[in-house]
Order: structure tokens, then C-alpha cells, then sequence
């Protein structure tokens, strides 16, 4: 058992690796101390990443008590923290891809005339597809913080149908309301456009919503369109500028499901939205219910954006929350041939 250990990290959305790092740490030594990167290294590591504040809520809410009791935070602004020149502590806990840092913390200790910090490497908790659990593959909207694919070749295979329970479930709109007069429906969409602070990707679903994003100036980075508005052909359908977009993906979706077509259309348009190129989904049928297998593929930070009939115009974050609710809705509908 070791005295006084240590550990370094961002620990952004605390995930099942970060939980066994921590865990053994606790058991390892009778004293932790666990350093978080500050907001600043954060940010410039991803614009995603949640404050210091909540990142270290978070670890300490999914701890127990006992091991609240055994461990102290510090906020990380460099590096290496105070592991350099620490005077009591003798271990450091890592992953065999921080293991390098350490080994030039205990070079930097040496050169001082310090002993040198027992370096313990924790295996990586691994996910469902055997890859390595990160946050990185969390903010990319790939796998939940327990490893598991939101996108499996279970959810790839099915297409689905609506079902009563589905619709109740459906009937108030989830995401923030941005209102404006029916007739135009720019208004809603400036103010749904200045709510973001530019870094997130766009999606629109719909011909109104992408035809005025357009109008707007903003070309979407994703748009899934299918002709019609309140299930009726739209006039200004062909005014929607198909040269906008790199790639063009024509699909059939009939109204109440979200075929199996659907569901790889837009993972294949969101593989392309992480290559940096635009993608149009062209929907034979209806496209109501797009957002439910877009928000399954898009990274965390995109923003989704619909029409409200009579109301203006939804837009709904991609979080974790998002993608937890858009699983369950799919997991309710009624499976083909079932």
C-alpha cells in the first residue's frame, strides 16, 4: 500500500475508464490526490469539454463516500501539475498513453534531486466493440460512457415503425422553441442561429427549415429534406440549392418509420460531416422523423433544427441526454417483421 499517490487528467464526461483508474488508485495508496485540468487547457483541447467545476463534480458523485474520504482535487494548470517537486507523494497513477508524461515527471524529479515517483499503469476499460473507452470517442457522439455503440449493427439491420406509446412520447417537441410568424420563417431561424456560438455543426431537417437556413445564409452542414410541408408538396422545394452540398443521398422513408436506409443515410451523412464536406438526404416518402437516427450519429455540439408547425423552429443540442432519449424512442417503435 502506498502513501500519498496522485493522478492527472481532464476527466471530461466521467466514463467507466476513468472511474477503474480512480478506483485502483483509492485502493492503492492511502491518500489521492487528483488533479483536474483547469477550464482553459480544457477548451483548447476541445470546445466541448464541461467546466473544471462540473468535472470534478461529477467523480465525486460517482464515488462512495468511503472513497470521497480518501481523496482531495487540485486544479491542473500546466502538464504536470505539482508532481515535479510533490514532497510526500511516492506513487502516480496512469494509462499506457500518459505513461510518457510520467516518465518525464520522474526525469524532471531526478534532475532535482527528488526520488523518483512509483509509476503504476491501469489498464484502459475497454467498450463493446473491444476499442478503448476515451472521452474523445464519447464527444464524437461514437460510444456511451459505458462503451456501448449508440449505432450496433442491431440498430443498423431494423427498420421501425411509429406505435401509439412512440407518438405520446413524440408530442412535445424536445429542444428550445424559437418562435416566429409562419409566413416567414427566417425570423425564428436568425434568432435559433445567434443562440449558437458558432463552433457547432448544423443540421436541418425539413425543406422550410433548410430553404430559409439558406435564405439566411447559413448553408447546413446537414439537410434532409423530402419535397413536402405538413405532408404536402412545397412549392419552393426546388428552390433548395442542391450544389451547396458535396454529397447527395436519395433514400425511401415511408411516413411514421425510420427505415434501416434512413439510419445508414445519416451516419454515412455524418461520416462525411467529420471529412468536412456537406451532405443533402433526399427522402422519397417522409422525413419527419430524421432526428431520431441523426442525433444517434452526429458528435456531441451539433445542433438539429426543425420546423413547429404555426410555432417557428425547434433546435435540440446533440448530448448525452439527446442520444439516451433518441435510443429509447427507437428501441419503442415497433420492429419490422415484429
Amino acid at each position: 500500500m502506498y502513501q500519498h499517490g496522485l493522478i492527472g487528467g481532464t476527466f471530461d464526461r466521467v466514463h467507466a475508464g476513468h472511474l477503474r483508474l480512480i478506483s485502483e488508485a483509492i485502493d492503492n495508496c492511502e491518500f489521492l490526490e487528483i488533479w483536474i485540468t483547469n477550464d482553459k487547457i480544457a477548451h483548447r483541447k476541445d470546445w466541448r469539454c464541461w467546466t473544471e467545476e462540473k468535472r470534478r463534480s461529477e467523480i465525486a458523485e460517482k464515488l462512495t463516500l468511503k472513497q470521497n474520504e480518501k481523496i482531495i482535487f487540485g486544479s491542473l494548470e500546466d502538464n504536470y501539475g505539482p508532481a515535479t517537486e510533490h514532497p510526500t507523494a511516492d506513487v502516480i497513477f496512469c494509462t499506457s498513453e500518459t505513461k510518457s508524461s510520467c516518465d518525464q515527471i520522474n526525469e524532471i524529479r531526478i534532475n532535482k534531486g527528488m526520488k523518483p515517483l512509483e509509476i503504476i499503469i491501469v489498464q484502459h476499460a475497454k467498450s463493446e466493440n473491444g476499442g478503448t473507452i476515451s472521452s474523445s470517442k464519447i464527444r464524437e457522439g461514437l460510444i456511451d460512457r459505458e462503451g456501448r455503440e449508440y449505432l450496433s449493427e442491431e440498430t443498423l439491420k431494423y427498420s421501425r415503425h411509429i406505435t401509439e406509446d412512440v407518438q405520446l412520447l413524440l408530442k412535445e417537441p424536445f429542444g428550445i422553441l424559437h418562435t416566429g410568424p409562419e409566413e416567414d420563417p427566417t425570423i425564428a431561424l436568425k434568432s435559433a442561429v445567434e443562440s449558437m456560438n458558432g463552433k457547432e455543426s448544423l443540421v436541418s431537417v425539413g425543406d422550410v427549415t433548410t430553404w430559409a437556413l439558406m435564405e439566411i445564409g447559413r448553408i447546413p452542414d446537414i439537410a434532409v429534406i423530402d419535397g413536402m410541408t405538413k405532408r404536402s408538396p412545397w412549392a419552393r422545394a426546388n428552390e433548395i440549392d442542391r450544389s451547396r452540398y458535396d454529397k447527395v443521398i436519395q433514400v425511401h422513408n415511408p411516413p411514421g418509420s425510420i427505415t434501416s436506409d434512413l439510419i445508414h443515410a445519416c451516419e454515412s451523412a455524418v461520416v462525411q460531416l467529420r471529412l468536412g464536406r456537406k451532405t443533402i438526404v433526399i427522402v422519397d416518402g417522409e422525413e419527419d422523423l430524421a432526428p431520431i437516427p441523426l442525433h444517434l450519429s452526429l458528435p456531441l455540439g451539433a445542433v438539429v433544427m426543425y420546423g413547429q408547425p404555426k410555432k417557428g423552429v425547434v433546435a435540440r443540442v446533440t448530448d448525452l441526454n439527446a442520444k439516451k432519449n433518441c435510443l429509447e424512442i427507437l428501441r419503442s417503435m415497433k420492429r419490422e417483421g415484429h
